[in-house]
């Protein structure tokens, strides 16, 4: 199987699951504490759902930047800061604007996938983490950072 299908699965089996867990949210449980994000702060489910949307976003952008050539994320990038301020600007979207979010940027992963060449899959740039990752790596890490933190919400809900 090549890159692209296998990831394609593994990013259909994500999704499948965190909506799954989604659905069995009701309007308190979007608020319900779920991941600690650092030593002051709990996520909720909603700002989960807020941190999924855009680290998938930025890393659709991040591979796109590789892809043409550049480095990725800058060596000081602070993905901690980052997340934080992302979550913090998305406080004004409802469940409902961030499920038509995570729709519309899963759109986007997928054509920018659809763009890539073969040997695009190995080309290699700086994550966030810090860590040089190639675009198959950063595709398959968003697949799995959904899962991780589907996790997290299913504990909520019992799953």
């Amino acid at each position: 199987m090549s890159n692209r299908t296998e990831t394609i699965e593994a990013l259909q089996v994500s999704r499948r699951e965190l909506l799954a867990a989604l659905e069995r949210l009701d309007d308190g449980g979007w608020e319900t504490a779920v991941f600690p994000h650092d030593d002051q702060s709990t996520w909720t489910a909603a700002d989960l759902l807020r941190h999924l949307a855009e680290s998938e976003r930025s890393m659709t952008r991040l591979m796109a930047n590789i892809k043409a050539g550049g480095p990725g994320a800058s060596p000081d990038f602070d993905l901690a800061r980052w997340n934080a301020s992302r979550v913090a600007k998305a406080q004004h979207k409802s469940p409902a604007d961030l499920l038509n979010d995570i729709a519309a940027y899963r759109q986007e992963l997928l054509q920018f996938m659809d763009s890539l060449q073969e040997e695009d899959w190995s080309k290699k740039g700086r994550h966030g983490t810090g860590n040089i990752m190639s675009i198959a790596e950063i595709c398959s890490l968003i697949a799995a950072h959904e899962a991780q933190h589907t996790a997290d919400i299913q504990k909520v809900v019992g799953e």
